[in-house]
């Protein structure tokens, strides 16, 4: 018998990415039709200029119009010409989801400078590192971020920095001696009042972005994305999709992260639809920002859809306006996504959740799930301009269907590069012998025939283990996670690892108990029985700790990092043997 994972050199071997067996979700029309040749602004002015009076973005008590909002976008382009923005130059932005956010990145966009867009509640020390790291000498950002940063911007490269305020509270600034000019919003746009712009050149290939990575794995990097990669990621977001002009999009993430400003607020935008940006998202105002807005659509991650389950009386809310509801950031339990879907479907929601990955490397999305596709535990199949493979982690050989390794994607979202550097970039994007550049994930997972990606783990989350005869094991944190969140009166959990002299690694689950989780004090006896029962010896967790309430990152994640440096504390206290 022929053992098929060894079995490469067969000509009748069927390869994923050659094959590209998910095209069949897709229509002739998407897959031939080519990606829009502009910049982000030229086409959101060329898909709504002539429909001034439709609502473009709501945001606390104001509505602005896309004949207000491409005015807008004049004014601030003027003004940032008048402070000394040219072609190329970066400009950083530091805001929550406000109008103003979305107005400078399309006036940086359309002088064909490139916006580098940063968490607007950084530290200080943090704030400046990214700011000399790209070479800023604009800084455009809202009071919260000014009250931070204004007695630190002399030790950056900033020239120019303007404050603009949340809502229709005034903004009030003053330069701090010896630090860059401060100007407030309204100052900047009359400084520009009396400039001259010209029509932009159409370069889809300049660099358009600068966005960071989360960082739970390892020092923030910045990601370099270009118009190009920006306008194929718009368009492949909607191909297949049944939305209409002026139907609403609900903003929940902060514009920083390109799950936010990218797939939410410029894709919608590009098509006319209305975007509600929630400056400081809270999930327990759901109903109200939905019954408020009248909201069809929600892009978000996992830990705001299992919040809506802890709403008291939401089983009443009239939720028939929502029609597309993706989860995405990361992976979402089949538990909380049955329990998510049986709540919106008894509030006359039209769907369920729909779920996909994808990485700020390659711009966002790089698979989606839809209600005639949607497997239990599957992120879905590649989008229709997007290529995937799956490869060995060893060799890097691209295996076959149903076979587990790294996953790689490729296409015309894949980033420029890492900014300023270009071995970290060499290190995730490699070339194959057709020339063709992948991104590699660091997520294991595989492709079914019917084209369907499962993620099942994440290499770098990967721990080595030695059981007591000296055999080293792998374990993969996400297998006894799924284990952990089947248990009843589990809400979330974590697996870490902590060194061990002995053994390697040990594993340590952080287990966050529901409100009745922890009740009858057996909780712990349950979990270690079904890890007993579902695991081999050697992954079955050392330790469970209990814990209130998951540390999370700026996007939402689950900061395995500071989870880590906790299971570390435990371990020099003697907590752990």
């Amino acid at each position: 018998m022929t053992n098929k994972q060894n079995d490469a050199t067969l000509p009748s071997r069927r390869l994923p990415s050659v094959e590209r067996p998910w095209l069949r979700y897709h229509s002739r029309e998407d897959i031939e039709a080519p990606i829009p040749e502009s910049t982000i602004y030229q086409f959101l002015v060329e898909n709504n200029q002539e429909h001034p009076d439709d609502i473009a973005l709501l945001c606390l008590d104001a509505a602005i119009t896309y004949g207000q909002l491409l005015d807008r976008i004049d004014r601030c382009a003027k003004g940032l010409r008048a402070v000394g923005v040219r072609r190329d130059d970066i400009v950083t932005v530091a805001m929550p989801c406000l109008p103003e956010a979305v107005v400078a990145f399309y006036a940086i966009n359309r002088l064909g400078a490139v916006a580098n867009m940063i968490h607007p509640l950084m530290s200080a020390e943090e704030t400046c590192r990214q700011l000399c790291e790209v070479g800023s000498k604009v800084l455009l950002m809202f009071g919260g971020t000014y009250h931070l940063v204004a007695t630190h911007l002399h030790t950056t490269t900033v020239e120019t920095a303007v404050v603009t305020s949340v809502g229709s509270s005034e903004t009030t600034v003053s330069t701090v001696p010896g630090g860059p000019e401060v100007l407030a919003w309204e100052d900047m746009e009359r400084l520009g009042q009396d400039m001259q712009l010209s029509a932009p050149d159409r370069a889809t290939g300049d660099h358009a972005l600068i966005s960071h990575t989360g960082g739970t794995t390892g020092e923030q990097k910045g990601v370099v994305c270009t118009n190009l990669n920006i306008q194929a990621e718009i368009f492949q977001g909607l191909a297949g999709i049944d939305y209409q002009r002026q139907e609403c999009i609900m903003a929940t993430l902060p514009p920083h992260i390109n799950y936010s400003l990218v797939s939410t607020i410029l894709r919608h935008l590009s098509h006319g639809l209305k975007v509600v940006l929630i400056p400081r998202y809270q999930p327990e105002k759901f109903v109200e920002y939905v019954t408020t807005y009248h909201v069809n659509h929600i892009l978000t991650i996992p830990a705001y859809w299992k919040a809506i389950l802890h709403i008291p009386g939401i089983e009443q809310a009239d939720l028939s306006s929502l029609k597309f509801l993706a989860s995405g950031g990361e992976h979402i339990d089949l538990h909380s996504e049955e329990a998510v879907n049986n709540l919106l479907k008894s509030c006359g929601a039209k769907g369920g959740l729909i779920k996909g990955t994808g990485m700020t490397e390659m711009t966002c999305a790089t698979t989606y799930s839809l209600p005639w596709r949607n497997p239990p535990g599957s992120v879905g199949s590649p989008l229709v301009k997007t290529n995937c493979k799956v490869v060995n982690v060893d060799s890097g050989e691209e295996l076959t269907y149903g076979e587990e390794g790294e996953v790689c994607f490729s296409g015309p979202t894949l980033m420029a590069g890492y900014y300023n550097n270009p071995e970290a970039t060499r290190q995730v994007v490699r070339t194959d012998d057709a020339g063709t550049p992948w991104l590699h994930t660091g997520d294991l997972g595989y492709i079914t025939e019917d084209g369907m990606l499962f993620i099942t783990g994440r290499m770098k989350r990967m721990l080595l283990t030695r059981d007591n005869n000296g055999v080293v094991s792998k374990i993969f944190p996400d297998r006894v996670e799924e284990v952990l969140m089947a248990i009843p009166g589990v809400e979330a959990c974590c697996v870490v690892g902590v060194p061990n002299e002995r053994r390697i690694t040990v594993a340590v689950a952080f287990v966050q108990p529901d409100e009745g989780g922890g009740k009858d004090g057996r909780l712990k006896d349950r979990i270690f029985e079904a890890c007993s029962m579902q695991l081999p010896p050697y992954m079955m967790p050392e330790q469970v700790t209990f814990i209130a309430e998951m540390p999370r990152t700026e996007r939402g994640k689950t900061d395995y990092r500071a989870l880590e440096r906790k299971a570390m504390e435990a371990l020099l206290t003697n907590t752990i043997s």
